[in-house]
């Protein structure tokens, strides 16, 4: 954890630098009457705040490419350990390119190398607001943890809504039929407050801060209030004055501030947009005259809105009319209105029940990277090993010396460090639980690396070390093969439909792979039974080792036996 953290603290502290060393531009330029007052010869040695701030920017551009530097070497080292961190890393560098970050910082610095100080505190926002944005996504690192957060409080919103949605057929059906509608009304009135609390939690809990306001959709129709005009000429005022700063400074740019400044006028005061901000502009007004979107509309925040939420909002709004029509005993009226209640309540289900899905799939796309980039490690691993193994086999029992033990020794401890990626991956799989096969496979492959770390360590090199780490070897590629099969059907599923009927977690690796893996698992088992058999002398075993052996084999017959019969009763769902 320290290490993910360190990016980010970097980048943190970057950023405290950045708005302490600029923000304050303003502060530290002197006024005309203080530089007035100065003498001659304390001009002369006196070195400039505009100087000086941009040398201090100079020196957090530095600071941020020595970051940038230190993200892509950390990627290059944790690729093989921790594929998702390097990712991440990665995706850090390319997000700042596209920003043209370093372009930025540039710009700043000759700006303030210019005096050009209104403009450059302008320039710093838009800089400030994209290394924020890169320190959001070095923090997202734990978003396995908030997916799980996520997947409970959405399962806890679908329980929630189904309870509402019977409650409301069962109403609708006394509506229908010969119930009071007195006492239905107030039936009908807490159960509409019931889901209004509902769509209140969704929007507290799934909806950016700051976001629409609970009533966002009962009040879209109500326009903003325009500015007063005495702040419209203020604000103008203050424009104009900044623009004839930066013409003063640059010499020669008066057409273009007055423009600018008569552009602020008409958009109220607010400061002139830049090109590219000026291009999204357009491209935004042109998609909204497209879909029809009026000027009282907001269409970022309808873009934060919560689909569900405003689905379950509508359903309490018809509620409350159904709950009308029956203090006015309209029971035709009232039941109409139920059903359009009821209409948006199942859609909003339906909403949920995709988010979920696609929280899931995200969640095996991750645990799916991981285990690829475990077992990739593993099987590099074991073959380095293997091949030390048959290295050692090949000197001859009369040549061998102690340097030979201490080698195997050496070739034991690699082994026993595969175990330990081995029980990691165990733990992602077991973390994930819904493979049944695969995690036994790994269980059996881990403990057949156990029995290789002994026997290396007493410097037994001989065909049974080598047969059992051929074993591993093959096991892990087909674990490999299991997980690239997992990965490409997921790839493929997102192209297609969501399935109909109530959302249940997709397994990590399908039916199929589950089936190869017990038979794979089998087939090792036949093996070793068959070389076990070699060993024996007469009718029955009689070696201590050799029995352990028959033991252990025994025991993992059974194991396959019962993962057969939990794959059967599906368990793997």
């Amino acid at each position: 954890m320290l290490r993910t953290r360190a990016p980010a603290c970097c980048l943190a502290m970057l950023l405290a630098l950045f708005s302490r060393g600029v923000v304050g531009a303003e502060a530290e330029k002197p006024s005309p009457v203080d530089a007035a007052a100065a003498g001659a010869s304390d001009k002369a040695n006196e070195v400039r705040p505009a100087d000086k701030l941009s040398i201090e920017q100079q020196q957090v551009a530095d600071n941020f490419q020595h970051l940038q530097d230190l993200l892509l070497r950390m990627a290059e080292l944790s690729e093989l350990a921790d594929p998702r961190r390097a990712a991440l890393l990665q995706k850090t560098v390319r997000e700042s390119e596209q920003r043209l970050i370093g372009v930025q910082f540039e710009s700043l610095v000759e700006l303030l190398e210019k005096d050009r100080l209104s403009r450059a505190i302008e320039n710093q926002d838009n800089l400030r607001q994209d290394l924020e944005a890169l320190l959001e996504l070095l923090l997202s690192e734990n978003r396995s943890m908030r997916v799980e957060s996520e997947k409970a409080r959405i399962r806890e919103y679908l329980k929630r809504l189904n309870q509402i949605i019977k409650q409301q057929k069962d109403v609708q059906g006394r509506t229908a039929g010969t119930g009071r509608p007195g006492a239905l009304a107030d039936q009908q009135q807490k159960l509409a407050d019931k889901t209004g609390v509902l769509a209140e939690d969704i929007q507290r809990d799934e909806e950016p801060a700051g976001g629409p306001p609970k009533d966002a959709d009962r009040d879209s129709a109500q326009e903003e209030q325009p500015k007063p005009k005495e702040t419209e000429s203020q604000e103008g005022r203050e424009r104009e004055e900044g623009d004839k700063k930066d013409e003063q400074a640059e010499g020669g740019e008066k057409g273009e501030a007055e423009g600018r400044s008569g552009r602020g006028a008409e958009n109220g005061g607010k400061p002139e947009d830049s090109p590219s901000e000026r291009a999204q502009g357009r491209e935004r007004q042109d998609s909204q005259e497209g879909q029809g979107q009026g000027p009282g509309q907001r269409p970022s925040e309808e873009q934060e809105q919560n689909p569900a939420r405003r689905r379950i909002q509508a359903a309490e709004s018809r509620m409350r009319e159904a709950e009308q029509k029956l203090k006015e005993a309209e029971r035709e009226g009232a039941v109409e209105k139920q059903e359009e209640a009821i209409r948006e309540l199942e859609q909003a289900m339906a909403d949920l029940e995709r988010v979920l899905h696609q929280l899931r799939e995200e969640e095996m796309e991750r645990t799916l990277t991981l285990l690829e980039a475990r077992f990739q490690k593993m099987l590099q691993m074991q073959r380095e090993v293997y091949e030390g193994t048959q290295r050692l086999d090949k000197v001859p029992e009369p040549e061998r010396t102690h340097n030979h033990e201490i080698e195997a020794s050496r070739l034991a401890r690699k082994e026993a460090e595969i175990v330990v990626e081995a029980g990691k991956a165990l733990t992602l799989l077991r973390d994930d639980g819904t493979a049944v096969a695969l995690p036994e496979a790994l269980d059996q492959v881990r403990d057949d690396m156990g029995q290789v770390v002994r026997r290396l360590d007493r410097a037994e090199v001989g065909p049974l070390t080598q047969s059992i780490e051929e074993e591993i070897i093959a096991a892990l590629e087909e674990m490999i093969e299991a997980v690239r099969q997992a990965q490409q059907e997921a790839d493929e599923r997102k192209s297609q439909p969501m399935p109909p009927g109530p959302p249940q977690d997709q397994p990590l690796v399908d039916l199929l792979a589950e089936i190869k893996m017990i038979r794979a698992m089998q087939m090792r088992v036949n093996r070793r039974t068959e070389r076990y058999s070699k060993l024996v002398e007469g009718e029955q075993a009689e070696s201590p080792d050799l029995l352990e052996a028959l033991d252990r084999l025994a025991e993992r017959q059974a194991r396959i036996h019962q993962i057969t019969r939990d794959l059967e009763m599906g368990k793997n769902r």
